[in-house]
């Protein structure tokens, strides 16, 4: 059998060391939810479709950079009980160009906002849409006084 090269030797250390940290320490993370991104809502049916979302079990909805996110928490069925991919030769792209130095262990992010239930989410909005109706009647408000004024 031909002897690795040091390089060689280096990246199968370090590649045992990152499966290592996913298998134990995070459990694989990534594995178990996937992200969709969504249209940011404007409109009353955007904002229904997205309380919709939300009744049903499993989901949240976030926004990180301005970015809306539909999450589906769900355990990817190549994932083996040890937490390693049955099909790690053969997965698929997107699990290939995922960056393991990018695992969100031991914290998610920051989210601006998160709603992990239709009641979380529905509350925001109703405050949002008062908040908005308060901000247009100030609006009319002061263009009401600046008419009268000239």
């Amino acid at each position: 059998m031909p002897k690795q090269s040091r390089a060689a030797t280096l990246e199968s250390k370090e590649r045992k060391a990152q499966l290592r940290k996913c298998q134990e320490e995070c459990q694989a993370r990534c594995c178990r939810y996937i992200t969709v991104y969504l249209d940011a809502p404007h409109t009353k049916s955007d904002f229904d479709e997205l309380s919709w979302f939300l009744a049903h079990e499993n989901i949240c909805i976030y926004v990180e950079d301005r970015r809306w996110h539909l999450e589906v928490q769900n355990r990817c069925k190549h994932l083996r009980d040890d937490n390693l991919c049955g099909v790690y030769e053969n997965r698929p792209a997107v699990c290939r160009d995922y960056d393991i130095e990018a695992c969100e262990f031991p914290a998610r992010p920051v989210h601006t906002l998160h709603f992990d239930t239709q009641e979380e989410f529905d509350h925001w909005w109703a405050k949002k849409r008062a908040s908005e109706k308060r901000r247009r009647q100030r609006a009319r408000l002061a263009k009401k006084r600046g008419v009268r004024k000239a």
